[in-house]
């Protein structure tokens, strides 16, 4: 039981740390996803599916400048196989999952036989819809596997404010 307790408190100390500036990082990729997203499907009536691929690629690069610099504080050179590949590894996972959701729901419900400028504007936002669905699977994994292995406790410098980031020699 008191390792279930400290596993709890330690996952509430994450949240309470950097859980705020994650989840505004967060809604910052929403809606530049979401906006790409519709813009490439809705207005330029792109086929759903690889409007995704486009709206999740272009959108994951502030996604991830912003959680490395703001969440947890990083600066400096990003580490290709400590912070750069993990990341883009859950951005490739969320890629994955968002395409297939995209394109599932645009299949089962018809929407992706439609001209895109004969469907509604429910018709438009399904593939929205879907997105977002299939992004919000990922988001608490994701937050908890990015604290604890990419930019966690064990990578954050010291609390004076210093970076001692993975690409800088410690201070002396």
């Amino acid at each position: 039981m008191a390792a279930s307790t400290t596993a709890l408190q330690d996952a509430l100390q994450k949240v309470r740390t950097h859980g705020l500036k994650y989840s505004a990082v967060s809604v910052v990729n929403v809606i530049v996803g979401q906006g790409l997203l519709v813009f490439f499907s809705a207005i330029l009536g792109l086929r759903p599916a690889p409007s995704n691929v486009l709206a999740v690629c272009i959108s994951a690069v502030p996604a991830y400048y912003l959680s490395r610099a703001w969440v947890w504080g990083k600066s400096g050179k990003s580490h290709l196989t400590k912070e750069v590949l993990p990341f883009w590894g859950f951005a490739l996972a969320g890629l994955v999952l968002s395409t297939g959701a995209v394109w599932t729901a645009t299949h089962v419900t018809g929407i992706a036989d439609i001209p895109a400028d004969q469907r509604s504007l429910v018709e438009k936002l399904v593939p929205n819809f879907a997105n977002i669905l299939a992004f919000g699977v990922l988001w608490v994994v994701k937050f908890f596997v990015l604290d604890a292995y990419m930019f966690g406790k064990h990578h954050h410098g010291p609390v004076d404010g210093r970076d001692g980031g993975l690409d800088e020699p410690a201070p002396a």
